[in-house]
């Protein structure tokens, strides 16, 4: 199942757009059931569906996986190396 800020996210970018449903999924190559079920949180999207969506959205792909709970992995190399930054970030950010 994907995330439900990941399933908003996709619904919002697509309702943005001013696209409907069957349009989206005609032009990202799937079913629109299968569409609706990511849309929904039913269904967790394939990196290569992510990959179209960013780019048919014009959105940055790292987007979807930190809407979906998960950091790029050179993100997570950088934290790796410098563990300091994370509580820089939450001192910077706020812990939430």
């Amino acid at each position: 199942m994907a995330s439900k800020a990941l399933a908003d996210l996709l619904r919002d970018l697509r309702e943005g757009a001013g696209t409907s449903l069957r349009e989206a999924a005609r032009d990202l190559g799937v079913d629109p059931s299968y569409l609706s079920r990511v849309e929904r949180g039913r269904k967790r999207p394939s990196a290569a569906i992510l990959d179209r969506a960013a780019s048919y959205y014009d959105v940055p792909r790292d987007g979807f996986s930190t809407a979906d709970g998960e950091l790029p992995p050179d993100i997570i190399e950088i934290l790796r190396e410098n563990p300091d930054l994370i509580s820089r970030i939450r001192s910077e950010y706020g812990q939430r």
